[in-house]
């Protein structure tokens, strides 16, 4: 439902009149994803590969919003007799603020908020059981990145993201990705 309302979202902007388009970008990003968590006293850590898409509207040099999908990808654990792996997804809202350098290159913080969805499941390969648990929560999210305009309507993106603690779980992205602004 989520995935419809944002490519529905993606695609009015892709029709919008040239006039009305004006200030308006789409983009998708590729990047790396962190998961920590502390879980039955061991210390969970994976990079995952993660990737996004956004869509915004640039009110000014100075300011932004913008809506996303981002996949922070799969971890897993495989031992002997058993395995666990955690999946998480979010739709995010958040504002940009950018220091424009000049005409080509800016800074830009972000803050929002991420409605995260995580999937955990474990199994026993001895004992034959399987328990799985979903969840959906939302959190803050910041994040600082640069991005350098190739000309006013093609521009690359590198940013890192960190989101709000979901109980013992840390999730973070560092992405590079290019954006098309109407």
């Amino acid at each position: 439902m989520k995935k419809n309302i944002l490519a529905s979202l993606v695609l009015s902007t892709l029709i919008a009149s040239p006039v009305f388009a004006e200030g308006f970008y789409i983009g998708a990003d590729l990047g790396s994803s962190n998961m920590s968590a502390d879980i039955n006293d061991q210390n969970f850590n994976k990079n995952n590969a993660a990737w996004g898409i956004n869509g915004g509207y640039k009110f000014s040099p100075y300011l932004a919003a913008e809506l996303g999908y981002r996949d922070f990808g799969k971890a897993e654990e495989n031992y002997f007799i058993a395995s666990a792996s955690l999946k998480a997804k979010a739709v995010q809202a958040s504002v940009l603020a950018s220091y424009p350098f000049n005409d080509a290159f800016s800074v830009f913080g972000r803050l929002g908020v991420a409605s995260i969805k995580t999937t955990a499941k474990e199994e026993s390969r001895i004992f034959g059981y399987s328990k799985s648990k979903e969840e959906t929560q939302t959190k803050a999210l910041f994040g600082i990145g640069a991005q350098y305009a190739f000309n006013k309507n093609f521009s690359l993106r590198a940013e890192y993201n960190q989101y709000a603690k979901i109980e013992d779980l840390k999730l973070s992205t560092f992405t590079v990705g290019a954006n098309y602004s109407f």
